[in-house]
């Protein structure tokens, strides 16, 4: 008797904790819930009794791109729309760029040049990039007598008397000024005045015999075939035509009277201004004295450039 009711104890107490044990692994009975994580649309909860906790996590969302809405990284829900592309203009060398992203549609837009001129090589006209170098100058590597202000160079011409003898003497530009006009030298707009005081000296045996006979002409030191006027208008000015940045551009000369002229002793002297009526900053400008025997036009001074340009002639440069 005994042995059976320690026997059914025994089994109750066994009973018992099978039960305590199912209730622990299967039920919430203690509290020991089993929580899933939280989401961005759930908070935790547990997967025996349902039980909430806390709350949900929200979504995180990573910014909208060009081609795609905002997109949550938990869980990957999009929201929203895409931004789209924001593009810059083509350029010469780029086509439209996206400015968030760099994808680009098109083509580049190309360089548009301009023609080079003596002044400047070919420009694109939108970027302003530079290409080739400017037109090499028709003076360019020419052996050229170039004159500096205040030196008096040897002149050989021909007499006055006979122009199949020569006479050697000095000239000289005296001075160089650059005004935008005055009295005796009218001023225009885009225009200055380049001034100089030139001065001729003979004093030798033909010279004294016979007088002496000058010439000269205005040139471009970029174009030797420029145009010069053969005829001066009411104001004494004759026109010249030089080439400025592509464009052929009229511009004049004016030769005042002699300030100084005849003979003083020994000397034959002549002195007198001259001026040239140029666009502004323009450097080619050219004053030629040359051998009057080279004179065989109509018009004995004033000849083209190209027809007295050698060694011999004297060149002062108006810059």
């Amino acid at each position: 008797m005994k042995r059976t009711i320690l026997w059914i104890g025994v089994g109750v107490a066994a009973a018992a904790i099978a039960v305590l044990i199912t209730l622990l692994l299967t039920t919430c009975v203690f509290e020991n819930h089993r929580y899933a994580e939280a989401t961005c649309t759930e908070p935790e909860i547990c997967s025996r009794c349902g039980k909430h906790l806390g709350e949900p996590l929200g979504h995180e969302y990573l910014p909208a791109t060009c081609t795609e809405p905002e997109i949550c990284a938990r869980c990957g829900e999009r929201h929203g729309e895409p931004l789209g592309h924001e593009y810059l203009p083509a350029t010469c060398t780029e086509p439209e760029t996206c400015s968030r992203c760099g994808h680009t549609q098109g083509e580049p837009l190309g360089h548009l040049f301009t023609e080079a001129t003596y002044q400047n090589a070919a420009m694109c006209l939108r970027c302003g990039y530079v290409e080739g170098d400017s037109i090499v100058p028709d003076c360019e590597g020419m052996t050229l007598n170039l004159m500096d202000v205040g030196t008096p160079y040897p002149y050989t011409t021909a007499s006055y008397e006979d122009h199949d003898v020569d006479v050697t003497g000095t000239v000289e530009i005296v001075d160089h000024r650059v005004i935008s006009g005055d009295e005796t030298f009218p001023a225009r707009e885009g225009y200055e005045w380049h001034v100089v005081t030139v001065r001729l000296v003979f004093s030798g045996e033909d010279a004294q015999q016979n007088g002496m006979q000058s010439a000269m002409t205005y040139g471009d030191y970029y174009r030797t075939d420029a145009e010069v006027g053969t005829t001066v208008d009411e104001n004494g000015l004759r026109p010249f035509v030089v080439e400025y940045y592509g464009t052929r551009v009229q511009c004049w000369q004016k030769t005042c009277e002699d300030e100084e002229g005849g003979w003083f002793g020994h000397e034959l002297r002549y002195a007198w201004k001259e001026g040239v009526l140029v666009p502004c900053g323009y450097d080619g400008t050219l004053l030629i004295f040359y051998h009057y025997r080279l004179a065989k036009d109509a018009d004995r001074l004033f000849l083209p450039a190209g027809k007295v340009l050698d060694e011999h002639a004297l060149v002062f440069r108006f810059r």
